[in-house]
């Protein structure tokens, strides 16, 4: 069984213009006010759904069992990257 649901979501209000909300299947949505808080969508980060933004929404095209929403942070849309780590330490002390 499969339904279309709309509703309203109060989300964090930050003097940044900008939220994220988590989708249960990976998906990261970066939403963004404009100055007559007209809201457009930004796909942040892919999940394992398939999912379409159009012009006045977001159109998630798998099951989503939770959504979440947050204010702005930088290192969850663009997380920090560790350096490799050298398979044999001891041997690059020598050279």
């Amino acid at each position: 069984m499969s339904g279309d649901l709309e509703t309203v979501l109060t989300v964090p209000f930050d003097d940044d213009d900008r939220f994220l909300l988590g989708l249960s299947d990976g998906t990261l949505l970066l939403g963004t006010y404009d100055d007559e808080l007209r809201c457009s969508w930004e796909v942040a980060r892919e999940g394992a759904g398939s999912v379409r933004v159009e012009a006045r929404g977001v159109y998630v095209n798998t099951s989503v069992e939770w959504v979440t929403a947050s204010l702005y942070d930088a290192t969850v849309v663009e997380p920090h990257q560790p350096q490799p780590l050298p398979l044999f330490p001891e041997l690059a002390a020598c050279a």
